[in-house]
């Protein structure tokens, strides 16, 4: 009886034991799996925190959460999304500082950008992990044993924990286990855990801060590249937000000037009709007269059709559903007629100056350069022996009553690693060579872009100048000849014939077209110029109206000059 309720009395401490550790662990998870999206946000969105005011001088709040970020997957329907995108809208007026905050906030690749600089700083909390004092295993074996008679005995049970500190700066790990044998426990003879404390420490491959230490650098590092890629895309994408407004703004003006030339026609044709009926004119003209109306219904009718696609794909570009009826706001063309065309004075060589000490993004060309420089030595340390030094310290199985905490064993040991074969860190060596000369080549090649992009926006910034200017002229005559001609025509003057009033027409109306296209062209040049050259600040209200004093460029002609002088072939050429 003594016996049967020893082992009664240990069975129970032993349910209760793994019950409790049942209830542990449950209760552990569930509140785990509650708390590790908000523990990821809190350490990534510090990173970036941290990273940005590293980069920029001050702190930024990021944020990767949408509207279906709150609410669990599972509740999210397709149909939803669907019938989303079936449903209409009241017209909207939508300026263009609201269209760049609904396309920053909604646009898909826009979220996938901020998303793939989360995933950077995410990584790096794995890698700072593996730095740092961690819980590396945490076990308990628990069972019972029953036996034939009917009796129980608890079987072979243990308790374990691990913590390590995986890698030091210097290369060096240490190791601290705690192991605990639960059965002397349940039988009421608890006994000291087992505490084993290990070093190891290598001192020639692997060792140093500059090569142990060399995947934190990098990870550190991906992250600031991430972020200056990052600011980089924000102003790509908010200038081609602009540009794209501004496309749209420039299509509905044609679409204006080509329903004036197709009220013309009409008006035109019925005075061909009149003339025709009064004898002074013939069938022909009337003929001629109409083939121009139908011609310019046709290219109204395109037009139309044309900036309503554009329409849509702008609304696709801001995550608009398509049923959303918008409408622009037309003063900005307005303010850029007004603006007519500042000047950049800026000349190629002091653009590349300027983008090189401005652009974020080829800081990291830059950076990238010196990381596959760092990694010829990291590959050159693969090649040196083994050489480590391990050290341990461990308590000698004890009972709580008989505990001497001098009673321990320690060892401690060189280990010398003399591979015979070395080829698979020979390759590493030698394609890590390869890699450094490939990233030299990629720096040049990406500075011989960049010199190349400045100069052609320069270029081109002079050319549209050049051509608004001229084109402006060429509307101004054909102004002129369709006045004069009609007035010849109505003074019956020899030689004038309708086919002269329909090219006159259609050719003020090109001209007219061409106008409208020309300024907005130079506009959208001229922010790609600041853009690449790094001084285009996207956080300023309307900076797309902001002009530029720049000292040391070189100025190009003045605003007021429209007679832009072209440049002889054998100034280009050399002859």
């Amino acid at each position: 009886m003594g016996k049967r309720n020893i082992l009664k009395e240990a069975s129970a401490r032993f349910y209760f034991v793994g019950g409790l550790a049942v209830i542990i662990a449950s209760f552990a998870f569930g509140c785990a799996a509650a708390k590790y999206r908000v523990a990821a946000d809190k350490e990534v969105y510090q990173i970036l925190s941290e990273r940005h005011e590293h980069v920029f001088g001050q702190p930024h709040n990021y944020s990767i959460d949408t509207e279906y970020s709150k609410r669990k997957p599972t509740d999210v329907n397709g149909s939803e999304l669907i019938l989303d995108r079936a449903r209409g809208s009241k017209v909207r007026l939508i300026t263009l500082s609201e269209a760049l905050e609904i396309a920053v906030k909604s646009n898909r690749s826009y979220q996938d950008n901020r998303e793939e600089l989360y995933k950077k700083a995410l990584s790096l909390t794995e890698t700072r992990h593996n730095f740092s004092f961690q819980f590396t295993s945490a076990s308990a074996d628990i069972g019972i044993k029953r036996n034939s008679d009917g009796t129980q005995d608890p079987a072979t049970s243990s308790a374990n924990i691990g913590l390590t500190k995986k890698i030091w700066k210097t290369g060096g790990q240490i190791t601290a286990s705690l192991a605990n044998d639960l059965v002397l426990y349940i039988n009421g003879k608890p006994k000291v855990p087992d505490l084993t404390l290990k070093l190891t420490q290598p001192l020639l491959r692997g060792a140093g801060a500059d090569v142990a230490a060399e995947v934190l650098k990098l990870a550190e590092r991906q992250v600031v590249y991430q972020v200056r890629d990052f600011s980089h895309y924000q102003k790509t994408f908010a200038l081609n937000v602009v540009n794209d407004y501004l496309d749209l703004l420039q299509q509905a003006d044609s679409m204006r000037i080509s329903y004036n030339s197709y009220t013309n026609s009409i008006f035109f044709r019925t005075e061909i009709e009149a003339r025709a009926d009064a004898g002074l004119l013939a069938e022909f003209d009337v003929k001629q007269a109409k083939k121009d109306e139908y011609d310019a219904k046709l290219s109204y009718i395109g037009s139309t059709n044309s900036f309503q696609n554009s329409l849509d794909n702008f609304k696709q570009e801001l995550s608009l559903p398509q049923g959303t009826s918008i409408q622009l706001d037309f003063k900005v063309l307005e303010e850029i007629n007004k603006l007519g065309l500042p000047q950049v004075p800026i000349d190629d060589l002091t653009g590349y100056s300027m983008a090189i000490t401005n652009r974020l993004d080829y800081l990291n060309h830059i950076d990238r350069f010196e990381d596959a420089k760092r990694s010829v030595e990291v590959a050159r340390n693969s090649l040196l022996p083994g050489l480590t030094f391990d050290a341990e310290a461990k308590l000698k199985d004890q009972l709580y009553d008989s505990f001497d905490p001098n009673e321990y064993d320690s060892t401690l040991k060189l280990k010398l690693d003399l591979p015979i074969s070395k080829v698979s860190e020979r390759n590493a060596y030698r394609k890590s060579i390869i890699t450094f000369e490939k990233q030299l080549r990629t720096l040049a090649t990406q500075l011989d872009t960049l010199r190349k992009g400045v100069r052609a926006d320069v270029r081109n910034l002079a050319r549209q100048r050049a051509y608004y200017y001229t084109q402006l002229a060429k509307q101004k005559n054909a102004e002129e000849n369709l006045l004069a001609t009609r007035e010849r025509l109505r003074l019956g003057f020899p030689g004038v014939r309708t086919q002269d009033i329909i090219r006159a027409r259609n050719s003020l109306t090109s001209a007219q077209q061409a106008v409208s296209r020309a300024i907005v062209d130079y506009h959208k040049t001229r922010l790609k110029l600041r853009k690449d050259v790094g001084i285009l600040d996207t956080t300023q209200e309307e900076f797309w109206l902001k002009t530029d004093k720049i000292s040391g460029g070189q100025s190009g002609p003045a605003p007021d000059q429209q007679d832009q002088k072209v440049i002889p072939p054998n100034q280009i050429l050399g002859d």
